[in-house]
């Protein structure tokens, strides 16, 4: 139990998103009736204390003032990418060029997990396998321009998340 407090109280952050997600998720739940909180405190307590024990706070810190550019970046990319898979798609004459590449990167982590995932809700890209040596990408684009919107990605998860020193 002290090891818990221990690691709740050298995490105030990681305490605070966590509480704020399951008051927001137990609000919804409930529809915010004020009579549901005399379960809900303890239910929101009990699932903080959980998340405590099942998952360690993240070694990365997400910065808010990045949110939105990295928000107007994705949605920007993948207008783009998806018009031109709809035109490649539509016109015979400009071929799909299906390859896979190895991208190396320093992402580790969950801003690695972040990438991937970005990387695959994009058309026209499929994050396949993470590797000790790089990522598996599928790509329906040429490898010059797939290597650098990859690195556009990385630059723009990297500004998101940074990385905390731990003592």
């Amino acid at each position: 139990m002290d090891r818990l407090i221990t690691r709740l109280a050298a995490h105030p952050a990681a305490l605070g998103w966590r509480t704020f997600c399951a008051v927001a998720f137990w609000w919804v739940l409930t529809g915010g009736e004020p009579g549901s909180w005399l379960i809900g405190i303890p239910a929101v307590a009990l699932a903080v204390i959980i998340s405590f024990q099942l998952t360690p706070a993240s070694k990365h810190r997400l910065r808010l003032l990045e949110l939105p550019g990295f928000l107007f970046y994705f949605l920007w990319a993948s207008l783009i990418a998806g018009i031109d898979i709809a035109r490649r798609t539509l016109h015979p004459s400009l071929p799909l060029k299906s390859h896979y590449v190895t991208y190396h990167t320093q992402l580790q982590g969950l801003p690695r997990w972040l990438f991937m995932s970005s990387l695959s809700l994009m058309p026209g890209t499929l994050s396949v396998s993470s590797e000790a040596d790089g990522l598996l990408i599928h790509s329906l684009d040429d490898a010059e321009t797939t290597h650098h919107s990859l690195q556009q990605l990385e630059g723009q998860i990297s500004r998101l998340l940074i990385s905390e020193k731990r003592t």
